[in-house]
């Protein structure tokens, strides 16, 4: 699930405990094998058979058919958390894959543009997996997120909530937000302007996302080490002070970012809504995501409601003096 990671709210030791669901660390790493060893093999019968003529719809068809792929293994372990890293490892690699249908290749020549995406992309994707070390790769998988668990109540086949709902539905919603980064991509490097205020507007705002999200996790994380943490405290130090989510206001920051990236070589104009969509898509889901953490959080934290009276949900802002004080 997007936003899965140290953002989460853990249960408090008085709960009862997650269902048990194990997962070998060898069926994760065998999932992403084969969701490689497919998307590379649809992509060549796409480009071979000419199904697709738009690098960015193959892209787009490709990474879809991936995810069934992490799907079917979810559901032969019967849990969707195998999907967790798919969000992340899926951008670097579909940015390597476009990049290499443009003009040059993806071993010829290449703009400072896409050079500057490419690395805002890795950045991006090397702080997660430094700050949230997946159990998958490691030890494999022992509880399935929450939210999942939850979803499973749905009036719905669970396999087909599973495939739509809990692993589609954030393939999409990521590709789109990647959009901006794609069509850049794909533009032949010859055709695009130098490099000019508004790249460098996008790479300050990637790297201040990036950096957002490394420091609110590791605050997070030694705040989860303390006994005010299991005594049920809420965190309202370093960035946790001004947001109550800011590793999401990081995270949205981060695709909002891939919008400057169009504006030099004309794409926001000739594609606004393909531009503007996706980013602004994940700002309104990562915002509805506060409210489900804050609602969590609220049944598992005595003194998290004065945390919600008194912190900016996602954007960073001066909290509120309690009327108390």
């Amino acid at each position: 699930m997007i936003g899965s990671g140290l953002g989460m709210t853990e249960d408090r030791i008085d709960l009862p405990p997650a269902p048990h669901r194990p997962v070998p660390a060898l069926q994760c790493y065998l999932a992403y094998a084969a969701a490689l060893v497919v998307a590379a093999v649809t992509w060549w019968l796409i480009d071979r058979r000419g199904l697709i003529e738009d690098p960015f719809w193959i892209g787009f068809a490709v990474t879809c058919v991936a995810t069934v792929a992490i799907w079917v293994f979810s559901i032969i372990n019967d849990n969707s958390s195998i999907y967790d890293p798919y969000w992340v490892i899926a951008p670097p690699f579909l940015a390597l894959a476009l990049k290499a249908t443009a003009g040059g290749g993806l071993l010829g020549d290449w703009s400072g543009r896409q050079i500057c995406i490419v690395a805002c992309l890795c950045a991006w994707a090397v702080r997660y997996h430094t700050m949230y070390s997946w159990t998958g790769w490691r030890t494999g998988l022992v509880h399935e997120d929450w939210r999942y668990e939850d979803m499973r109540s749905a009036p719905v086949p669970y396999w087909l909530n599973s495939l739509l709902g809990m692993h589609l539905f954030p393939t999409v919603l990521v590709y789109f937000a990647f959009a901006p980064a794609a069509l850049v991509l794909i533009a032949d490097p010859s055709t695009q302007a130098p490099l000019g205020i508004w790249d460098a507007l996008g790479v300050a705002g990637a790297l201040t996302a990036v950096a957002i999200e490394f420091f609110a996790d590791e605050q997070l994380r030694k705040y989860r080490e303390s006994d005010e943490y299991a005594a049920g405290g809420a965190m309202r130090r370093g960035l946790w002070k001004y947001s109550r989510h800011p590793n999401y206001f990081g995270e949205v920051l981060f695709w909002l970012s891939m919008i400057p990236f169009t504006v030099q070589d004309g794409l926001l104009r000739e594609q606004p809504a393909l531009v503007l969509s996706g980013p602004i898509a994940m700002a309104l889901f990562f915002r509805f995501s506060c409210w489900l953490m804050d609602v969590r959080s609220l049944a598992r934290r005595p003194q998290y409601q004065q945390v919600v009276d008194e912190v900016s949900a996602m954007l960073p802002w001066w909290p509120k003096r309690s009327l108390s004080e």
